[in-house]
C-alpha cells in the first residue's frame, strides 16, 4: 500500500498541479453526468412532495379514511359510525374539502397558471379533543375559536385580513380568523391549507349535510390492544375504508409512470455521459503511459499501478460529484417549474417551485460520480498496467486498439436482436393498476448500447472509398481498423443521436395524434369551467343555476355539460364521467378505438348500465369491451372504448341521467356551448366572462392551443436531456480524437518529416472526425427510428394506455444529422490544429 501512496503523492498530485486546467475540465465532465440525473430527480421529487401534501391531513396520519361506497356520505352516516364503534375510544373527524383559487391571482391566461390552495372544513370540537395531535393556535376551547379561516404563517397574511377566493363558480370573501404558529412536536398547517370549522365550511361550500370523508384515529392500549384493527373491521361492513397511509401512497402511484420516465431518460443521458467520462479518463492514462512504463521498469507491480489509478479516479469522481451536487441542485430549481406544471395538468395540484436537497440525494449523486469514474478508469488503467514497458516507452510505443470484445461487432447486433425480442414481452401489472414496462426499458437500453457497439461497422463502410489524396488516405486509414477510442466516440454519438431521434419521433407522434383527437372531439365554440379548476385534481363544479344562465344567452344554440367524480376502484383512483350521449352522438364527438355495436349505445334492455371506457382504463385494469364490472355497488357493462388523452388514470363514461342518480347531483364539471351561426366567439366569451367572474371561459381556438401547450410542456425536460446528450457526445468525439493524436504523435512527426504541412494534418484530423460523426449520425438516426417505435407503441402504451400514430418530422431529423456532422467536423478540425503542433515527445502542460 505504501507503493500506491507513493505513486499518488509523487506522480498523481504532480500531474494535478502541472495540469490543473485539465483536471478541472475532467471534474466538470464528471459533474455534468451526475448533475443531469440529480437535477431531474430533485425536480420530480419536489413536484411529488407538493402533490402529496394535498393528501395530508392536519393531524397525525389517520389510521383509517372512510368514504361512501357510492353516492355521498352524510352526517347521519357519521352518527351511525359512532354507534357502530360503541364506547371504543376512537376519534372521528368528518371532513369537507375543496380546492380554491385566489381571485386576485389572474395568472397569465394559461390553464394551471393560478395558485391552488385547499379549503378544509374539520369538526373543531373533535379536533380540539386531540391533545398534542392537532395544530396549535386554535384556542383552548370552542369559545376561543373565531369565525373564518385559520392559515399557516407561510401564506404571508395577517389575522383580520380578507381573502377573496374562487369556489366552484362563485367568488367569495373569507376573513382570516388566525395564523396558526408552528410549534415543535405538534402538527403544523401546510402553506397552502385554509382551515375552517366544519359547519361553517359546509355552509360556505353549499354542501348541506354532505361529508367528503371521515378520518379515523385509533390508538391501541392495554385496555384495547387491537383497537385499530377492530375499528377498521366494524366500519368496512358498510363503508369504503382505506388505510391512512394509502392516500399518500396513492399520490406516488398516480405519478409513478411520469416520474419513472424522467428517471429512465436521465439515466440514459448518464449512459451517454459515461462514454465521455471513459474518453476523458482514458486520455489521462494515455498521457502517462511513458511514466507507467518507467514505474514498471523499476519493479512496481501491475496491481499497484492499477490501484493507484483507480484511487485517483475515485478522488476525481468525489470532486466532480461534489460539484455535480451543486450543479444538479441549481438545475433542479430551473426544472421544477416545468415538472410542476406538467403534474398539475395531468395529475393534481402541486405548487412547489423549489427543490430541496437531502443528504441521501447528495450521497446518491456522489456515489454515481465515483462509480462512473471507477468504471470508466478500470479498463484503460488495466490495459496500461498490463502493457509491457517496451511497448510504452519512446517513439515506438504500440498504439492501443482495445480488447477483442470491443472489436467484435456481432455482440452489438445480438444485443439489438434481444432488444427486439424484449419489446414483445408484456408489461408488469400491480394490484392498484400501476404498470411497469420493465421489458420496454430494458429493450431501450440494450438497443442503445447495441447500436453503439455495432456502429463500428459503419466506420469501415465509410472508409472503403478509394482516394488518391494523401490527406484523405491518412484519414481513412485510421477508420479501416478503428481503435476502441474510435468505437467509443461513434458509440457515444450514435447513442445520443438515437435518444434525440427517438424522443423527437415520440413528441411528433404525440403532436400529430393530439391534433387529430382535438379536431374530432373539440367542436363546440365555447368551453366553460370553474376559474378555480387549475389542476387535474380540482373538484370545482358549476351549479344548475349558473348553467341555466349560460344557456339562456341569445347567442347560444346548444349547451351540454360533463359531470365528474373520482372514485377508488381496485386500489387506484379513477374518473367517472357523465355526459349527454345524444349530444355527443349528434356532433360525432367520440374518437372510437373500439366502437359500440349499436349507435345508440346508451339504451339498454336489461338492468346493467352501459358505459364507455377510455384506453387508459383498459390498459390499466385489463378490462375488455363486453365485460361486466361492478362499480359503486352496481353492475356496469363496457360497450365501447374511446380514445381520451386527458388523463392516464382511466375514465368510465356513463349516461348523464344515470350519473346524476348515482351521485345525487346536477352540477357540471365542464360545459360546451354551440353558438348560433354568425356569432363571434370572442365577443360572446368576453360577455360571459364579465357576467361570470367565477368561471373560466375559453374559445375553441384558445382551448386547442392550451391542450397542445400542456402536452408539449410534458416533454420540456426531455428536450433538455436530448441537448445535453448530444453536446456530451460531440465533446466526447473531441476528447477521443485528442487521445488518438497524443498516441500518434510520433506518427505525426514522421508525416511532418515527409512534407505534410500542419494545415494538411489538421485537415486529415477533420476528415477523420467527419467519418466518425457521419457514422454516429447515420447509425443514431436509424437506431432512433426504432427507438421511437418502441416509445410510441410499447412504453407509452404500457405506461399511459394511449394509442399514438407514428409520425416522424423528417426535416427535423435531417437538420439534427447535419448539425452533428458539421459540429463534429469543426471540433475535429480544432483538435487537428492542436495536434499538428505537438512535439514527437509530449510533455505535461
Amino acid at each position: 500500500m505504501s507503493t500506491v501512496l507513493l505513486i499518488l503523492r509523487r506522480c498523481a498530485l504532480r500531474h494535478w498541479r502541472l495540469a490543473l486546467r485539465q483536471q478541472i475540465a475532467l471534474m466538470l465532465i464528471l459533474a455534468l453526468g451526475s448533475s443531469v440525473y440529480l437535477a431531474v430527480r430533485l425536480a420530480s421529487n419536489a413536484a411529488l412532495s407538493g402533490f402529496e401534501t394535498f393528501t395530508d391531513g392536519i393531524t397525525r396520519q389517520p389510521d383509517w379514511t372512510v368514504q361512501a361506497v357510492s353516492g355521498v356520505l352524510r352526517e347521519d352516516d357519521v352518527r351511525e359510525m359512532r354507534e357502530a364503534l360503541g364506547d371504543r375510544p376512537v376519534s372521528l373527524l368528518p371532513v369537507v374539502e375543496e380546492t380554491v383559487t385566489p381571485a386576485a391571482d389572474a395568472g397569465n391566461g394559461e390553464i394551471g397558471s393560478r395558485a391552488t390552495w385547499r379549503l378544509l372544513g374539520v369538526d373543531f370540537v373533535a379536533l380540539l379533543n386531540l391533545r398534542g395531535e392537532a395544530p396549535a393556535g386554535l384556542g383552548a376551547n370552542m369559545q376561543a375559536v373565531r369565525s373564518g379561516v385559520y392559515v399557516s404563517p407561510k401564506l404571508g397574511v395577517n389575522e383580520g385580513e380578507k381573502l377573496r377566493l374562487i369556489v366552484d363558480d362563485r367568488v367569495i370573501t373569507l376573513k382570516v380568523a388566525g395564523v396558526v404558529p408552528e410549534t415543535p412536536g405538534v402538527p403544523s398547517l401546510p402553506a397552502h391549507l385554509l382551515l375552517m370549522d366544519f359547519p361553517e365550511a359546509q355552509s360556505i361550500l353549499m354542501r348541506g349535510d354532505k361529508v367528503d370523508r371521515v378520518e379515523v384515529l385509533a390508538q391501541d392500549s392495554a385496555l384495547f390492544p387491537n383497537l385499530r384493527e377492530e375499528a377498521g373491521e366494524l366500519l368496512k361492513s358498510r363503508w369504503q375504508v382505506t388505510g391512512g397511509s394509502n392516500r399518500r401512497q396513492l399520490a406516488g402511484t398516480m405519478t409513478q409512470a411520469f416520474r419513472l420516465n424522467l428517471t429512465i431518460l436521465s439515466l440514459l443521458a448518464l449512459l451517454v455521459g459515461g462514454y465521455l467520462i471513459f474518453q476523458a479518463l482514458d486520455g489521462v492514462v494515455l498521457r502517462r503511459r511513458e511514466e507507467i512504463g518507467i514505474l514498471k521498469s523499476l519493479g512496481v507491480t501491475d496491481r499497484a499501478i492499477q490501484i493507484a489509478f483507480l484511487i485517483e479516479a475515485g478522488l476525481l469522481g468525489l470532486c466532480g460529484g461534489a460539484l455535480g451536487v451543486l450543479l444538479g441542485w441549481l438545475g433542479a430549481q430551473g426544472a421544477v417549474g416545468g415538472v410542476t406544471k406538467t403534474m398539475n395538468a395531468l395529475y393534481g395540484a402541486t405548487s412547489e417551485q423549489q427543490a430541496a436537497l437531502s443528504v441521501n440525494e447528495a450521497l446518491l449523486a456522489l456515489s454515481i460520480s465515483i462509480l462512473a469514474s471507477l468504471i470508466a478508469a478500470w479498463w484503460p488503467a488495466r490495459m496500461a498496467a498490463r502493457t509491457p514497458p517496451a511497448h510504452m516507452l519512446g517513439r515506438h510505443a504500440v498504439l492501443f486498439e482495445g480488447g477483442t470484445v470491443w472489436r467484435v461487432e456481432w455482440i452489438g447486433w445480438a444485443m439489438m436482436l434481444v432488444a427486439v425480442a424484449l419489446a414483445e414481452l408484456p408489461v408488469l401489472r400491480f394490484a392498484s393498476g400501476t404498470r411497469l414496462p420493465l421489458a420496454g426499458y430494458a429493450a431501450a437500453l440494450l438497443w442503445l448500447v447495441g447500436a453503439g457497439l455495432a456502429a463500428g461497422s459503419m466506420l469501415r463502410f465509410l472508409a472503403r472509398r478509394k482516394v488518391t489524396s494523401a490527406v484523405w488516405r491518412v484519414a481513412l486509414s485510421q477508420l479501416r481498423r478503428p481503435t476502441v477510442r474510435h468505437r467509443f466516440a461513434v458509440a457515444a454519438l450514435a447513442s445520443a443521436v438515437a435518444m434525440t431521434t427517438g424522443m423527437a419521433v415520440m413528441v411528433a407522434s404525440f403532436d400529430h395524434t393530439m391534433r387529430g383527437w382535438i379536431d374530432r372531439t373539440m367542436k363546440a365554440d365555447i368551453y366553460v369551467s370553474s376559474a378555480g379548476a387549475q389542476s387535474a385534481s380540482s373538484t370545482h363544479f358549476i351549479s344548475p343555476k349558473t348553467l341555466s344562465a349560460l344557456g339562456q344567452g341569445p347567442e347560444v344554440a346548444e349547451l351540454a355539460f360533463v359531470q365528474a367524480r373520482t372514485l377508488l376502484w381496485h386500489g387506484g383512483e379513477v374518473l367517472i364521467l357523465g355526459t349527454d350521449p345524444v349530444f355527443a352522438h349528434k356532433h360525432g364527438l367520440y374518437a372510437w378505438v373500439e366502437a359500440p355495436k349499436r349507435e345508440e349505445w346508451w339504451k339498454t334492455h336489461d338492468d346493467i348500465t352501459p358505459a364507455i371506457m377510455s384506453e387508459s382504463w383498459s390498459e390499466r385494469f385489463g378490462t375488455q369491451v363486453g365485460d361486466v364490472i361492478e362499480l359503486a355497488g352496481r353492475k356496469v357493462r363496457v360497450v365501447a372504448m374511446n380514445a381520451e388523452y386527458g388523463n392516464e388514470r382511466g375514465s368510465l363514461t356513463l349516461p348523464q341521467q344515470v350519473f346524476s342518480e348515482w351521485f345525487e347531483t346536477d352540477e357540471a364539471w365542464r360545459v360546451a356551448i354551440m353558438l348560433k351561426p354568425g356569432m363571434d366567439a370572442e365577443t360572446v366569451r368576453d360577455r360571459m366572462q364579465r357576467q361570470q367572474p367565477g368561471l373560466s371561459v375559453f374559445t375553441n381556438a384558445h382551448l386547442r392551443s392550451e391542450a397542445l401547450r400542456i402536452f408539449r410542456q410534458t416533454f420540456a425536460v426531455t428536450h433538455a436531456l436530448e441537448v445535453i446528450g448530444v453536446i456530451v457526445a460531440v465533446v466526447g468525439l473531441g476528447l477521443a480524437l485528442a487521445s488518438l493524436m497524443l498516441e500518434r504523435r510520433a506518427i505525426l512527426a514522421t508525416l511532418r518529416s515527409l512534407g505534410m504541412t500542419r494545415r494538411e494534418m489538421a485537415k486529415s484530423a477533420a476528415l477523420e472526425g467527419l467519418g466518425v460523426a457521419c457514422a454516429g449520425a447515420f447509425t443514431g438516426i436509424a437506431a432512433g427510428l426504432w427507438l421511437g417505435w418502441l416509445l410510441v407503441y410499447r412504453i407509452n402504451k404500457q405506461c399511459f394506455g394511449w394509442t399514438l400514430q407514428f409520425h416522424a418530422v423528417w426535416w427535423h431529423l435531417a437538420v439534427l444529422g447535419a448539425a452533428v456532422i458539421v459540429v463534429g467536423m469543426l471540433v475535429a478540425a480544432l483538435v487537428g490544429r492542436w495536434a499538428a503542433m505537438l512535439p514527437a515527445e509530449q510533455t505535461e502542460e
